[in-house]
């Protein structure tokens, strides 16, 4: 009778530790996505923070120095469909700038990401997103693109 208890929970367990994804993000604080152009006039510094149930986009030009913030609501179901595009085990291996982000002004892309008591920050070229962030940062992108009329 003890063997099987001990077989069966002996299973259980390997059952449950099976069924953890690997690099899946339990507990997210804040998700950060940007755009920045040196050579530029105008907005050219744009930068998006989830945090909690708020999103804050940001855009910001050097001459005349000025800033524009906007503010809205996202829902839980909103963030956790970013939450579930990132593998931390993923962002960990890759280096904190890839290529040559906003050389010959050709633009520079971030994406910073604050989860399980660690901070990553990834910055590459304008629209050479690496595959492990690919499809987190296209719906940041969208959800950037939905402050246009941030004035």
């Amino acid at each position: 009778m003890k063997k099987a208890i001990l077989l069966t929970c002996t299973l259980v367990l390997m059952l449950m530790i099976g069924s953890c994804e690997k690099g899946k993000i339990k507990n997210l604080n804040s998700v950060g996505y940007g755009t920045s152009f040196g050579e530029c006039m105008g907005y050219c510094y744009n930068d998006l923070l989830i945090s909690g149930s708020k999103v804050t986009f940001s855009k910001t030009q050097r001459i005349p120095k000025d800033t524009k913030t906007c503010t809205k609501a996202i829902t839980e179901s909103g963030v956790n469909e970013i939450k579930d595009l990132l593998n931390k085990d993923k962002i960990a291996k890759l280096p904190k700038t890839i290529g040559c982000p906003d050389c010959a002004d050709g633009g520079a892309e971030w994406i910073t990401i604050d989860a399980d008591g660690k901070q990553y920050k990834v910055t590459f070229e304008y629209g050479k997103a690496p595959k492990e962030l690919k499809a987190a940062v296209e719906k940041l992108k969208a959800l950037k693109e939905s402050f246009n009329g941030c004035n």
